[in-house]
């Protein structure tokens, strides 16, 4: 072998020793057993809350935002994160962002709360395992997080991809002990093999950093059968209820898809478990870990999550239908 062969090979095998060592130092700081099960709170209590949302994204995404904030008296609602999407159909992606702030904003208008709330832009999807995204909206978690202690956690509800929540863990890992990551990832049709679902689609890296990363984490894997119910339900019971009972009628109308009696309204269950935990089945389960394929592998788990497994479809559309007339019945 002449010597600048040698020389060659030595820099290379350097090269991969390192970023193996790298790799496996990242892995050490952001990885680590979940030793917290989350407790959802009794009704009576009230939760301090970040929802992070792609809002204009899908119709369920509005109803559930709505559902929250007509729920002061058990959300203490801190700000709102508008999140990343995007379609093959529609190609919005870098847009994404802008466009879920701004029906964030629109909702809290209809509902008489312009400016209630603090409504933060949200990063793009993470380009690398330990790379997160940096954003407003990351900065807003973490500055509300730390505000927290482990006994009064700051719960950070995510509809949409999870790249807000883990890009928030690995910018500042000291907030672990003082979140609890709810997560909306319906596997239901997949579970016990695959983590397969539009929210691992918008981000797998971050998919798979709220599978192995240590903070307490409740799974959202439900829904499927949360549906619309006819226009004429939604005639007589959202119509009639002020600027914001208007709006959540005609969203529906704005999309044939959504007319549909079958339709999916599934991020509003999130809410309508948070709001009232009987109306939801819970367990405990080990938590299993990830590959990139998103394949669950319960060989080798990680800790425990509490998993949400079914939520009564009429009990959640009764909560935005109660709060919707006894708020605008009069408007």
């Amino acid at each position: 072998m002449n010597m600048k062969y040698r020389f060659f090979s030595i820099i290379v095998v350097s090269v991969v020793m390192l970023s193996s060592l790298t790799l496996s130092a990242q892995k050490k700081v952001f990885h680590g057993e979940k030793t917290t099960i989350p407790r959802i709170p009794p009704k009576n209590e009230r939760i301090r809350v970040v929802i992070v949302s792609d809002a204009a994204n899908e119709i369920d995404d509005i109803y559930a935002i709505a559902l929250a904030i007509l729920h002061p008296e058990r959300f203490d609602i801190e700000g709102f994160v508008g999140s990343n999407w995007d379609h093959t159909h529609s190609g919005v992606g870098p847009e994404s962002v802008g466009l879920s702030v701004q029906e964030i904003e629109t909702i809290l208008e209809k509902a008489g709360m312009k400016g209630k709330y603090p409504v933060f832009a949200g990063g793009h999807p993470m380009r690398y395992e330990f790379e997160r995204s940096e954003s407003d909206g990351v900065d807003f978690i973490i500055e509300r997080a730390m505000a927290g202690t482990p006994d009064n956690p700051l719960w950070i509800v995510g509809l949409g991809s999870a790249t807000d929540l883990a890009s928030a863990y690995l910018k500042a890992p000291k907030i672990k002990d003082r979140v609890v990551m709810f997560w909306h990832a319906r596997t239901e049709n997949t579970w016990p093999r695959q983590a397969y679902n539009y929210n691992v689609k918008g981000d797998i890296h971050a998919a798979r950093m709220m599978f192995l990363a240590p903070f307490p984490t409740v799974i959202f894997d439900t829904g499927t059968h949360l549906i619309a119910g006819t226009l004429e339900e939604s005639a007589e019971y959202i119509k009639p209820y002020g600027e914001l009972g208007r709006y959540l009628y005609e969203y529906r109308l704005k999309n044939p898809y959504f007319t549909q009696p079958d339709k999916g309204y599934f991020d509003m269950g999130d809410m309508a478990v948070l709001i009232d935990p009987s109306v939801g089945t819970w367990e405990e389960i080990d938590c299993p870990t990830v590959n990139y394929y998103m394949d669950y592998n319960f060989e080798q788990t990680n800790g425990k999550v509490l998993r949400c497994i079914d939520v009564d479809r009429d009990e959640t559309f009764k909560f935005l239908y109660d709060k919707l007339k006894a708020n605008y019945s009069d408007r």
